[in-house]
């Protein structure tokens, strides 16, 4: 396995749920849909998705139970946080009889989405080459809000280099750590720390891109 940095290129701003995109959570995601086809967009409920995820090998190296992979770094740095709303309104022309505007098609409903207007989204990790491209050449748009125009990937470029900062980067945690790995932590927080991120189980960890130093 080799050290990697993979930058994203946007051609649309970037929609965000969460402060951080994850690499490994994104390679799951690609491999999810891979093994699970259409099927991916009927499952009943999140239970059996769970279950897959956790079973899904991805091309990456672990340090104990976490991937060697990065939180999103989004450039430029200063783009800054803004707020999308948009509000539909059932009032262009309805069909005859009566129409339902609690739900379905012509429901109201008013949109409010945090977005950065980043050019770059870029990650580190170590993991094998080729197939961490061929994985990421099947991501057409990262982020929130991707059905509406958000988060649209131009190109993404994978490039081996010397350094191996997804874990930690000039001691800098690249990524959420537990606290029971560390030395030293400048800042913790309750939050997920491997896919799925989603599934609501979390432990005290180090914040991204706070100061920290691993145990031995």
């Amino acid at each position: 396995m080799q050290p990697l940095e993979v930058v994203f290129y946007l051609k649309t701003p970037l929609a965000l749920g969460s402060p951080w995109i994850m690499f490994d959570s994104l390679l799951e995601y690609v491999k999810l849909r891979e093994a699970l086809g259409e099927k991916f967009f009927s499952l009943p409920s999140r239970a059996p998705l769970k279950k897959l995820d956790e079973s899904l090998e991805i091309p990456l190296k672990k340090w104990r139970d976490i991937y060697i992979a990065s939180a999103s770094i989004f450039e430029p740095s200063d783009a800054g946080m803004y707020v999308f709303s948009y509000f539909k309104r059932g009032d262009f022309p309805f069909p005859s009889g009566r129409v339902r505007r609690g739900s379905g098609f012509f429901k109201d409903f008013y949109l409010k989405v945090v977005y950065t207007p980043v050019q770059r989204v870029r990650f580190y990790a170590t993991g094998e080459p080729e197939e961490v491209r061929r994985l990421v050449s099947k991501v057409s748009s990262i982020g929130k809000e991707r059905n509406i125009g958000f988060g649209f990937v131009k190109e993404v470029e994978v490039r081996e280099v010397g350094y191996e900062w997804g874990l930690v980067r000039g001691g800098e945690a690249m990524r959420p750590i537990p606290v029971r790995y560390l030395k030293y932590y400048e800042d913790a927080a309750y939050m997920p720390y491997k896919p799925p991120y989603w599934s609501g189980e979390s432990e005290l960890c180090a914040v991204p891109f706070t100061r920290v130093e691993l145990l031995e």
